[in-house]
């Protein structure tokens, strides 16, 4: 196993993915899940948080554009906060460039998932049945997991999104009321071990677990047969999980695999917002370990809160690298 990197990622600012249509994307993560708006995480604590821009005041910004190979296009965003939920959640939409729309299946390499531990399954089950919301678990009804009774259903956009019962004793530690008492994110890969080459090797994400599926977690991502691997780690200085999951499809019983070639402007495109210190020596061993950029020339951006950059994971997860303004090289 390799060590840990010298410098790394040492939290995350937001978990984010793309949508088709933002107001109808937050409406349903508040309706259903109690989901707030928030400010910018580089916005002053006490910042009021912004509503939803209207699709005509969309921005368009040279170096947006260089940050994301959006060239022309226009784009906006929304800031949410999830009780006890230690990172920020976000919606991004773009417009006036060509987007994908393809629905993930939860064995499709680079598809990604929120997981959700929520205070009452059946009451969210319910709001759910009422919008109709599709659900991806055989069954269409909860089943019960290691994890808990779990349901896997999919958002508006056809992001796929997981809930789960928490226990009792969460339940009772969680700090705040709200629907939410934990999140967690899950990516599906096409081989832990090259994901883990970057996420552990490179970014220094810590390795908790590792375990084999059982048929009802199969059978919760929309499996009748077949094999699943979950690792879990979680993000350095932080208790955040990423749960990466790596599948077997028995042949005959499911679409093969298909894995995702994300622009950040496709509909559900999975995006990490990591903070990072010393960005200058983690991009050289981005570089020189073989891993592409998504940022024009793999350049950073300078804003006056910090130097963004993305690169790409192996199964094309798009990671930010965030370094805040003070923090030396």
């Amino acid at each position: 196993m390799s060590s840990r990197p010298t410098s790394s990622s040492c939290g995350l600012y937001h978990w984010v993915h793309t949508s088709g249509d933002a107001e109808r994307a937050f409406d349903f993560y508040h309706e259903v899940l109690g989901i707030e708006l928030a400010g910018s995480p580089f916005a002053p604590a006490s910042a009021v948080p912004e509503g939803i821009r209207p699709v005509a005041e969309a921005g368009s910004d040279e170096l947006v554009w260089q940050l994301t190979d959006t060239h022309g296009s226009r784009y906006r965003t929304v800031f949410m906060r999830a009780p006890n939920t230690a990172f920020g959640l976000e919606l991004a939409e773009f417009f006036d460039i060509p987007r994908g729309e393809r629905l993930p299946n939860a064995w499709d390499p680079g598809a990604s998932m929120l997981m959700f531990q929520v205070r009452d399954l059946d009451a969210i089950v319910a709001r759910l049945r009422q919008r109709i919301a599709p659900i991806v678990t055989l069954g269409g009804t909860p089943l019960a997991t290691p994890a808990g009774r779990s349901l896997l259903v999919r958002d508006p956009d056809g992001y796929l999104v997981r809930l789960t019962q928490a226990s009792p004793a969460a339940v009772a530690g969680a700090r705040e009321s709200g629907e939410i008492i934990a999140t967690s994110i899950g990516v599906t890969v096409a081989s832990a071990r090259a994901s883990l080459a970057f996420y552990r090797d490179l970014l220094g994400f810590e390795v908790q677990a590792s375990r084999s599926a059982d048929a009802a977690e199969l059978a919760l991502c929309g499996l009748v047969d077949g094999k699943m691997t979950a690792t879990t780690a979680t993000i350095p200085g932080t208790g955040i999980a990423v749960v990466f999951s790596e599948f077997d499809v028995s042949p005959g019983t499911a679409a093969p695999p298909n894995p995702f070639r994300w622009k950040i402007e496709d509909v559900g495109a999975p995006q990490f917002q990591l903070q990072v210190d010393g960005l200058d020596a983690l991009l050289t061993r981005t570089r020189d370990a073989g891993y592409g950029f998504l940022s024009v020339a793999g350049r950073p951006i300078q804003r006056p809160f910090g130097r963004f950059v993305f690169a790409k994971d192996p199964d094309n997860v798009l990671v930010e690298f965030v370094e805040p303004e003070g923090v030396k090289p």
